[in-house]
C-alpha cells in the first residue's frame, strides 16, 4: 500500500512533489523554462519530467543555464547553543507549547546568527528565511549530533542576535546552553549563483531551466537527467573518457585519474557519442540530487 500525506500531482509524465512542511501549497504545473518574480512553490519542491529532475531555487545574482549553479553561502558559524527560549516564552509565542527550546520533546532551539547568514549577508532575516534549511545540534566533541530541517522561524531584525527555530523533529537528547555546539544552513536552494565566477570552493548543483535568471527571482534548477553545459575543447576526445565533472567557473570536462584524484566534483556522463582529437560539448546526463 502506498500512502500519501500532501500534494502530489501528476500530469503528462510530471510529477510534483512538495517538500516537507510547504509553507505554499502549489500544484500546478509549472514551465521549466520560465521565471518567476514572486514565490509559487516552496523552495525544494521537486518536478519530475520524465528522465529530468528539477528543483525549485531562488537566485541570489545572475543564474545563467549555460552554467552550473552554485550556493555562494557558507553554513552559520559553528557556535555553542545560547540560553534556550523558556517554557513560558515559548507558550506565549505558540499557544499551547508546554516546553523549553532545546528540551528532549520540543520542536523548538534557541540559535545564535551570525553576519553570513540571509540574502542581505548582515544577518538579518526575514520570517522563515532559513526554513527548509538544516541544522545539526551537538557535532562537537564527545558530543552526539542530532540532524534536523528548519521548519519556520520568526523574523530576526539584529544581526548576530538569538533566534528560536522550529524543527521537523522532537529533540531525544537535551540542548545544554554553552555547551552543545550548533551548525546550520540555509536550503540548498536558496541563493544561488550561476554566473561562471564560481571558483573551487562551491559544490555545483546543476543547470538552470530558464536561460537567464536575475537575482531575487525564482526557477526551476535541474538536477538530474539530460542536459547541456558548456564545456572546453577536450571533453569527451579519448577512448572511454566520458565521465563529467565540474571545474571552478561552473563549466565541465572529462574526467581521468589525476582530475578525480584532484577532488573535481563528479556532473554526470556524457550521452552522446565523440570522437577523438574533436572539439565535442556533449550532452551529459546528470547525476546530481534527487
Amino acid at each position: 500500500m502506498i500512502k500519501t500525506k500532501g500534494p502530489i500531482v501528476q500530469e503528462n509524465g510530471g510529477v510534483i512533489t512538495l517538500p516537507p512542511n510547504p509553507d505554499i501549497i502549489s500544484t500546478s504545473v509549472p514551465n521549466v523554462l520560465a521565471v518567476d518574480t514572486v514565490k509559487r512553490y516552496p523552495l525544494g519542491t521537486k518536478y519530475e519530467l520524465g528522465l529530468r529532475t528539477y528543483f525549485y531555487s531562488y537566485a541570489s545574482g545572475t543564474v545563467n543555464s549555460e552554467w552550473g549553479a552554485y550556493k555562494a553561502k557558507k553554513t552559520n558559524t559553528v557556535a555553542v547553543a545560547p540560553t534556550q527560549a523558556t517554557a513560558a516564552a515559548q507558550a506565549a509565542a505558540y499557544p499551547g507549547e508546554t516546553l523549553a527550546a532545546g528540551a528532549v520533546g520540543s520542536h523548538f532551539v534557541t540559535v545564535t546568527i551570525d553576519a553570513e547568514i540571509g540574502v542581505l549577508t548582515t544577518g538579518v532575516l526575514a520570517a522563515d528565511e532559513l526554513a527548509g534549511g538544516f541544522i545539526v545540534v551537538g557535532n562537537g566533541g564527545s558530543q552526539h549530533p542530532q540532524m534536523f530541517q528548519i521548519v519556520s522561524h520568526p523574523a530576526l531584525a539584529t544581526a548576530g542576535g538569538s533566534l528560536t527555530l522550529k524543527l521537523d523533529n522532537p529533540f531525544t537528547t537535551a540542548v545544554t546552553a554553552a555547551t552543545t555546539t550548533i551548525e546550520l544552513m540555509e536550503s540548498p536552494f536558496y541563493c544561488l549563483k550561476g554566473d561562471g565566477a564560481g571558483g573551487e570552493y562551491v559544490t555545483y548543483l546543476g543547470v538552470s531551466g530558464p536561460p537567464a535568471v536575475a537575482s531575487g527571482q525564482y526557477f526551476w534548477l535541474q538536477t538530474k537527467g539530460p542536459a547541456w553545459v558548456t564545456s572546453n575543447g577536450y571533453t569527451c576526445n579519448s577512448a572511454m573518457d566520458r565521465t563529467i565533472v565540474w571545474v571552478g567557473n561552473g563549466s565541465v570536462v572529462s574526467s581521468d585519474d589525476v582530475t578525480v584524484e584532484s577532488g573535481l566534483q563528479i556532473a554526470g556522463v556524457a550521452l552522446d557519442m565523440s570522437g577523438s582529437g574533436a572539439s565535442n560539448a556533449p550532452f551529459v546526463y546528470l547525476q546530481g540530487m534527487g
